[in-house]
Order: C-alpha cells, then structure tokens, then sequence
C-alpha cells in the first residue's frame, strides 16, 4: 500500500505541474490539508440524491444544471441572471475572499458548469478538484451525509460578456475562416440520432466540428495527459490562431468542461454559446446538419 500510495503522490504531483494545471486543478492531497479552514468552501456539483448519498465533508450542493436558465442565456449569453448568482453562491456561503474547490464524480463536466460560471461571474479563486469525489474515495478519505449549516454571504456577480456569445452571434459568425464552432456532445447526438434534455430537434450546427468531451478524460486523473490532448485538437483542426466557440445541449457541462482545458492549454479566443443545442434546434428556421 505504501508503494502505490507513493506512485499515485509522484504521479499527482508531475502531472499537477504539467503547464497549465496549476491554475485550474487541486489535487485531493491538497485540498485534505486546507479543508475546513475559514476561506474554503467545497461545492459538491452533483444533484440532490448523489450528494444526499455521501459527499465531502464541509461541502454545500450547488447542481451546475440549476445553473443554466435558457432564458437568460438567450437575452445576455450569461447561463443565469447576476441577481440569480449572487443569490445562490451567497446562500453557499461564497465571497470575494472566498477559496473555491469544485469537485463531481470525477469526469469533469458537472465541475467545469459550476468552475465557468463562478468565473465567468468574476470570481477566478475557483479550482477543480482532480479526479473529483471518485479519487477521493479510492484514496480512502473521509465522506459524510451530514449537510453543514453554512452562514450567507455578499457574492457580487460581475458578468464577463465577452467570455460567451449568443444565436445571433453565431449565426453571423460560424462561416468565418477563423472561427471554430466545437460540438462537444456525444457523436449520436452530433448526428441527430439522439434527441436530449430539452432539445427540439436532432443534428448540429451546420459546420460544427465534433469533439466528444469524454475524448479528454482521463482514468484516475480527470485529463489525459495535456500533450495529448492538444496533438487530438490539432488533427481536427482545432488550433490556437482561431477562435474557438464550444457548445453542448444545455451551454453548461460538456461544453465549458472542453473549454476549460482550451484555456488550460493555452488558448486565447475561446468562448461559450450558452444557448447551445437547446437554443439552436427550438427555431424550425434555423438549419441543422446530420
């Protein structure tokens, strides 16, 4: 045990200083360290019934699909109000000077949700947590039911509205040379064999690039080792000089988890349709692609 517990620390520790990491992950070593401390709050992204089950200690349930509201995500490309974030990561007990840890079941979209929309929302102190609550338990830490009493707090939600687009903007947009729309949904689903959550109607956006998600995930890690996924990126034309705009059914989960690691890669113009397929396919005048 002794030498498998000292394999997985080298190895946590080479791959957390791959370029990139850093800023966007925790390792579940050094999240057992600072866990409980004043300015830690631990968000379980799950829904009720996974988090009810056994979570975290110390973490507060925020599910990352509560997160999307099609409607505003239509009005502003925001996934929710301002006045609904602040409501709902002040209930959290999050603040300006709060250090975010986000973790789910370990794939990594559930996090990616709540990750994009604390930051989008302006607050960067946020990381995901590697390899989320299914590392966790392998590791043999501690998981509780008990749900702790958590005091609300003053969250100020200042939207970054250059970090999303909305329809018209990709309707204008997805033909340009260097614009990249990524669909980052399963290939049935991509193909309109497949019909999900409250999407219309099946297929793409014409001229989407497929990019299953699930393409990045890694066994123990979340990720795969990032060299690699950037050469798979790069086959499909997926490449730094453009504009990347990723979307999935709901414009939160597979689509900002693709997102997160363009940025960690180094990507520079990458932006999400919040809208996404759920918006897409509701208008019978829009095209699809199958």
């Amino acid at each position: 045990m002794q030498a498998v517990g000292f394999f997985l620390a080298v190895a946590s520790a080479a791959w957390a200083a791959e370029a990139g990491h850093e800023s966007f992950f925790i390792d579940t070593e050094d999240l057992a360290r600072i866990i409980g401390a004043p300015d830690v709050r631990v968000v379980d992204a799950a829904d009720e019934a996974a988090y009810a089950r056994a979570h975290i200690p110390g973490a507060v349930n925020v599910f990352y699909v509560n997160l999307a509201k099609l409607e505003e995500r239509r009005k502003s490309g925001s996934p929710l109000s301002a006045a609904d974030a602040e409501k709902t990561f002040g209930a959290a007990g999050i603040d300006a000077k709060t250090r975010v840890i986000v973790y789910d079941a370990g794939d990594g979209p559930a996090a990616s949700g709540v990750w994009f929309v604390l930051q989008h929302m302006g607050h960067d102190n946020v990381r995901v947590l590697n390899g989320g609550f299914r590392k966790w338990m392998k590791e043999g830490r501690p998981v509780t039911q008990d749900v702790p009493k958590v005091g609300k707090k003053k969250f100020a939600a200042n939207p970054r509205l250059d970090q999303v687009v909305t329809l018209d903007w990709v309707k204008k947009n997805k033909d340009r040379k260097d614009v990249v729309i990524l669909d980052a949904r399963s290939f049935k689903e991509y193909i309109g064999e497949e019909v999900k959550g409250g999407a219309s109607r099946g297929g793409h956006v014409p001229g989407a690039v497929h990019y299953e998600w699930a393409r990045m995930s890694g066994a123990l890690e979340t990720l795969k080792p990032l060299d690699e996924i950037g050469k798979d990126l790069d086959a499909r034309g997926i490449t730094r000089n453009k504009e990347i705009v990723t979307y999935c059914n709901t414009g939160i989960g597979r689509s900002t988890d693709v997102a997160m690691v363009l940025k960690m890669l180094g990507y520079e113009r990458v932006r999400e349709y919040t809208g996404s397929w759920e918006d897409w396919s509701s208008d019978p005048r829009l095209p699809i692609a199958k």
